[in-house]
């Protein structure tokens, strides 16, 4: 059960499970979703998903995070869940690989 010691007063983060500032939410564990959207053909792909890992400690998801770091200790000092999903849309000014590859004829 060695966990990190609790966030203290000198840290610039609050005790979990407080709020995130948008700093701290960027930094931390977190799936990446990105969808292609092509202009000229009107075609959408959605890439597949990407973990974003952070380094954090008191992260329970962290590579970073003790392994020997488990309940009950850690659910009341580490972050017990992976902060929203960034989320992207790119639109791009083309058309979409398999329209590309049918102009090809392939």
């Amino acid at each position: 059960m060695n966990c990190p010691d609790a966030y203290n007063g000198q840290s610039s983060r609050p005790t979990p499970p407080g709020p995130l500032s948008t700093d701290q939410l960027s930094s931390m564990c977190h799936w990446r979703r990105v969808r292609n959207t092509y202009n000229q053909c009107s075609h959408v792909y959605d890439l597949d998903d990407e973990m974003i890992r952070c380094d954090d400690l008191y992260c329970k998801f962290s590579s970073s995070h003790p392994s020997t770091c488990v309940p009950p200790s850690c659910t009341t000092t580490c972050w017990q869940y992976r902060q929203f999903p960034q989320q992207f849309n790119r639109f791009i000014d083309s058309v979409c690989p398999a329209c590309t590859q049918q102009s090809q004829g392939r």
